[in-house]
């Protein structure tokens, strides 16, 4: 049985989340209502103090474990998440989401970032997680969501029924912590979501659509997981913000543009692993922590789980001193990439 369920709870978050349900017969057909105050769709902070944004680490604690570890996110290695200790100060921890699925430890990857999350907060500091697709296809679905065949076995080795605690009515907190989870984040100029994909929306748009498509349609909405979706879309065919026949310079300043309606300068996705091809020609080799246009949007989905093992993990340090700030390439291994910084 996973460790996470040997314990009679999980530890008591900080804050409740304020979310209940009307179950029906389908999740995926359910009327979310949740408290947008306690749980927003999009975080903001303004900060001095480094940020390190981790990819989908897809049930491989071990790996996120290590990560951290050489990050310098946590003192050292653990077999045991509950036995975590945030080692960061007043580090903002960003995780874009696809905690679970595909291999075999998605509740003890929850439970670490459970774990430290109070822990951070003492320190000063702040762990985000935001809500990847396969989070919301299994909240939304449950008993149909064919992605989640690794987790639902999880969970039936624990004795948790996947519908209870989709709903949010597990005895140990899970369902409650994932139907919780924002949907992005904004730290200063930076804009971290699962896909990124706002298709030119400002920060107050997005937030009261996403609510408004939540309440309504569950966490199945089109905003989410639709083939555009900010959860959902993709680097291929071609990357989302492309269209067929763009020239390098319309590519770029349609997704500049987005950026700008966000307030933001950078954007910071996961969901992607795998080699993409740019309208200039340029490529992005599969489990590449990397760029494009100059610091415009930062790729850190690494295929980080052995069950995917493009990578063995690689982290993306951001710091600002003053004015300057450097955005670096942490990879599992301890080797520092410099990829991008102000002039």
């Amino acid at each position: 049985m996973n460790s996470t369920f040997r314990r009679s709870a999980f530890p008591t978050l900080l804050v409740a989340i304020a979310i209940s349900i009307h179950a029906p017969a389908f999740a995926s057909k359910e009327r979310v209502v949740r408290d947008w105050q306690a749980c927003p769709a999009i975080v903001e902070l303004d900060t001095d103090a480094p940020i390190i944004a981790i990819g989908d680490v897809h049930g491989d604690y071990d790996r996120l474990c290590k990560l951290l570890h050489v990050a310098g996110v946590v003192r050292e290695e653990s077999e045991h998440p509950q036995n975590l200790q945030w080692a960061a100060g007043k580090t903002i921890l960003v995780c874009t989401g696809d905690l679970i699925d595909k291999g075999k430890r998605s509740l003890d990857v929850i439970e670490a970032f459970r774990v430290l999350q109070p822990q951070a907060l003492a320190a000063g500091g702040r762990v985000i997680v935001t809500m990847g697709n396969h989070e919301a296809e299994f909240l939304a679905d449950p008993e149909n969501d064919e992605k989640a065949e690794e987790f639902l076995a999880e969970l039936g080795a624990a004795g948790v029924d996947p519908v209870r605690l989709a709903h949010g009515n597990d005895d140990h907190g899970v369902g409650n912590f994932l139907r919780g989870l924002p949907f992005a984040v904004r730290i200063n100029d930076w804009f971290f979501a699962h896909a990124c994909s706002t298709q030119g929306r400002s920060l107050q748009t997005l937030r009261t659509e996403i609510s408004d498509a939540v309440d309504s349609e569950g966490y199945g909405a089109d905003i989410l997981l639709s083939k555009h979706g900010l959860l959902e879309a993709r680097l291929k065919p071609l990357p989302w913000w492309q269209r067929q026949g763009d020239t390098p310079k319309q590519s770029e300043d349609r997704l500049r543009g987005y950026s700008v309606a966000l307030g933001v300068h950078h954007l910071v996705m996961g969901h992607q692993p795998g080699k993409a091809e740019f309208s200039d020609g340029t490529k992005r080799k599969a489990g590449e922590l990397t760029q494009k246009f100059g610091g415009l949007i930062f790729f850190i989905d690494v295929g980080m789980s052995s069950a995917i093992n493009k990578s063995t993990g690689a982290a993306l340090r951001i710091e600002k001193d003053g004015n300057r700030q450097t955005a670096t390439a942490v990879s599992a291994e301890n080797a520092r990439t410099l990829l991008w910084h102000t002039e």
